[in-house]
């Protein structure tokens, strides 16, 4: 029996998690042997702990754009989402209507300590050293220089990973 496979390809979102049906269409009727149709299902891609440790040190990278002018929230949006977003958010503004920023040295992701990914959701737990300075009104407020325990909280929403929270533990 000959059957005609048409082709269909479309552009989904990873994070869908409804059926696809694939179906067949035959020449002739298929006999009761022969599946109908094919079910697929999409997955949120998987993150490995290389992946989850890239993205917090691409999150540190982008802070000194994100918590200085010119405020990227463009930015923010890339390696955040949920509370982490909102907070963030209204941090910005805080720091826009207040004539303060942030200035960063050294930031640095020194270690994982431990990760765990289950589903669209993700923690990592990472020692980070970060060199921060706070101005307000161009005069230095505060400053630090130390490392910190920090336990990253990730999820993935349409195929890409992003910090949802964060927690610093010690």
């Amino acid at each position: 029996m000959k059957l005609r496979i048409l082709t269909l390809t479309l552009l989904l979102p990873l994070a869908w998690t409804e059926p696809i049906v694939a179906e067949i269409s035959p020449m002739q009727q298929p006999d009761d042997s022969t599946p109908q149709n094919s079910i697929l299902i999409a997955q949120n891609p998987s993150l490995s702990l290389g992946g989850a440790a890239d993205l917090v040190s691409r999150w540190l990278e982008a802070k000194s754009r994100i918590f200085a002018p010119p405020f990227d929230r463009r930015t923010l949006e890339q390696f955040t989402t949920g509370a982490l977003y909102r907070d963030t958010l209204k941090a910005i503004n805080f720091l826009i209507t207040n004539d303060g920023y942030y200035e960063y040295g050294v930031q640095k992701l020194e270690t994982v300590e431990q990760f765990a990914v289950s589903g669209n959701k993700a923690t990592l737990e990472v020692q980070v050293t970060e060199d921060t300075t706070f101005y307000q009104n161009g005069k230095v407020q505060d400053s630090s220089f130390n490392t910190k325990r920090i336990r990253y909280k990730l999820e993935c929403w349409d195929g890409i990973w992003k910090i949802a929270d964060f927690q610093v533990i010690n």
